[in-house]
């Protein structure tokens, strides 16, 4: 076989996924999931933004927790094709975002309320329930289910 017959063959590759986790605790309030955010943002909490989606069953029970982005001192993005792939990859029901604002203050801007109207929009076409977007910050958070969602 010649170097250009086995360029051919090697198109014939097949790309699959597996969970590494089996699903975890439930999640019945926004408190429940505020140590995995927190670990999940680690060290960075007053350095920079990071974005940090939490995917969760039928039942509530988190599925996957993966870190989206680390952005500068103040922001980062949320990029929907990734989330969404993610989560549809996880066998997701719903998901969390979750980020934090390394000023120490957890108010949402007007960027963080936009972000979490067009994700809950997008996840119901998806049948991916939008459930919380929490804001934390190093002794405090802010939900912003009661505002948005």
């Amino acid at each position: 076989m010649n170097e250009i017959e086995s360029i051919f063959k090697a198109g014939e590759l097949c790309l699959t996924y597996k969970r590494k986790h089996k699903d975890g605790a439930r999640v019945t309030q926004d408190t429940h999931l505020l140590q995995t955010i927190r670990e999940a943002i680690g060290d960075d909490m007053e350095v920079r933004e990071v974005g940090v989606i939490i995917g969760l069953s039928r039942a509530n029970k988190i599925r996957t927790v993966f870190r989206l982005a680390s952005g500068g001192a103040a922001g980062c993005i949320f990029d929907p094709k990734l989330i969404f792939s993610r989560l549809l990859l996880d066998n997701c029901a719903g998901f969390v975002m979750a980020h934090n604002h390394p000023s120490g203050v957890p108010i949402p801007s007007l960027a963080d309320r936009n972000l979490t109207t067009d994700m809950v929009k997008a996840g119901k076409v998806l049948d991916l329930r939008c459930l919380d977007h929490i804001i934390v910050t190093h002794d405090d958070h802010k939900s912003l289910s009661d505002i948005c969602i």
